[in-house]
């Protein structure tokens, strides 16, 4: 890396081969994109957009539990969860051992304390109580 070294004044100047310079600045650009700190994903206001049944208050989840069209809010259930798996770093599963209906049980629960809230807001509060008690890995060498 070092081609020559030269004294002036006293000052050691190292040369570098031209390949070296840019060899450093790849290593320096690497570290500062490695170490960067995550960002949340919402607007300058604190704000994200919801989509489909996650819109829905508490209060319809609770009225849907037990009804015909409770598979819509199940779908959305795990494609939320299945995404916050993929999203978040040191996350295999957020549920950890917890099956659905226990989930769901949850989300009952929660919702009927706070019938005003969405859904969303429900389930990020779930990811919020259970973040410590997640699957951090599968236990498996193989992904997903």
């Amino acid at each position: 890396m070092v081609s020559q070294t030269s004294s002036d004044d006293g000052q050691t100047k190292i040369l570098m081969k031209r390949g070296s310079k840019m060899k450093v600045l790849v290593i320096i650009f690497s570290m500062m994109v490695l170490t960067s700190t995550t960002a949340v994903a919402v607007d300058s206001s604190g704000n994200y957009a919801v989509w489909g049944i996650g819109k829905k208050s508490c209060f319809g989840f609770t009225q849907e539990v037990n009804g015909d069209d409770f598979d819509k809010f199940k779908h959305y259930i795990k494609g939320f969860l299945t995404s916050y798996n993929i999203f978040t770093e040191k996350t295999f599963s957020i549920t950890g051992k917890m099956n659905e209906k226990e989930v769901i049980d949850w989300l009952s629960e929660y919702c009927a304390e706070n019938p005003m809230f969405g859904l969303e807001t429900a389930l990020v509060n779930f990811t919020f109580d259970h973040y410590d008690k997640r699957m951090k890995s599968s236990g498996t060498s193989v992904g997903r």
